[in-house]
Parts: C-alpha cells; sequence; structure tokens
C-alpha cells in the first residue's frame, strides 16, 4: 500500500512541474511577442525558445544533440556485445554538447528579460520554479543581448 502512495504521490509531483512549465513557459512566449500556443508543441517550442533568447540556429542545434544522444542511447542496450568506443565518445560528446547549449540558452533567456547571470544559472538549474517567475513576474521582454 505504501508503494502505490508513493508512486501516486511523484506521479501527482510530475504533473505538477509539468503544469507549472506549462504555463510559465505560455507566459514567458506572451511577453516575448509569440503566440503563448507555441509553447505547448514539442520541438517547436524549444526552436522558439532558443529564437526569443539567442538564435535559432542553436535550438536547431540542440534538438539535434538530443536526437543523436537518444538514438545512441538506444542502440547500446541493445544485445550482449560491447559498445565500440566511437559511439560512447559520441554520445559523452552530444550529451556534454546539450548541456553547454542548454546552459547558455538559460544565461540569454535571463538576459532577455533584464535579470542577470546569477538568474541564468538558477534557471539552469531549477527551472520550472525560476521560469514561473521569469513568466509570471514584472520582468520585461528586451530581446536578446
Amino acid at each position: 500500500m505504501f508503494a502505490v502512495k508513493s508512486i501516486g504521490l511523484f506521479v501527482a509531483l510530475v504533473i505538477a512541474w509539468y503544469v507549472l512549465k506549462v504555463v510559465a513557459d505560455w507566459k514567458i512566449f506572451t511577453k516575448a511577442g509569440e503566440a503563448g500556443w507555441k509553447s505547448l508543441i514539442p520541438f517547436y517550442n524549444v526552436i522558439v525558445e532558443y529564437d526569443i533568447s539567442w538564435e535559432l540556429v542553436y535550438g536547431v542545434l540542440f534538438l539535434a544533440a538530443t536526437f543523436l544522444s537518444s538514438w545512441l542511447s538506444s542502440k547500446t542496450g541493445q544485445g550482449q556485445e560491447a559498445v565500440p568506443a566511437w559511439q560512447t565518445i559520441l554520445q559523452s560528446v552530444s550529451g556534454l554538447a546539450m548541456a553547454v547549449l542548454h546552459f547558455i540558452q538559460s544565461v540569454k533567456l535571463s538576459k532577455a528579460f533584464g535579470k542577470g547571470v546569477f538568474y541564468g544559472i538558477l534557471l539552469f538549474l531549477f527551472g520550472p520554479i525560476f521560469r514561473v517567475v521569469l513568466g509570471l513576474g514584472k520582468s520585461e521582454y528586451l530581446g536578446p543581448q
């Protein structure tokens, strides 16, 4: 019975976390002059967010690194044979690229709304919480900095 309650609590927290992110992203998009519904479409929302905070091309690179890392990860779990070194290295590099691009984008998003680097670090580490503050707070969109 405890396990069922724990799983239920976990699912409720995940749903609440996602709802917070959706509300915050909708408000961030509308503050930036984009239609809020664009925040609801997977992958497209990443492209739009990179466009309002940095440059579109980096959003495409982020998604490419995400798909590459995911594809390589799915290949490592198949069969008992050893994973080639090039595959492990490429997966690590794509994961690192995703993290670096996301970190820079978080700082750029922060600056696009008149916040500093420290706020960008907080966005990177605790995204939904600080996205709510960014979206529902008094900050105004200044454009890519």
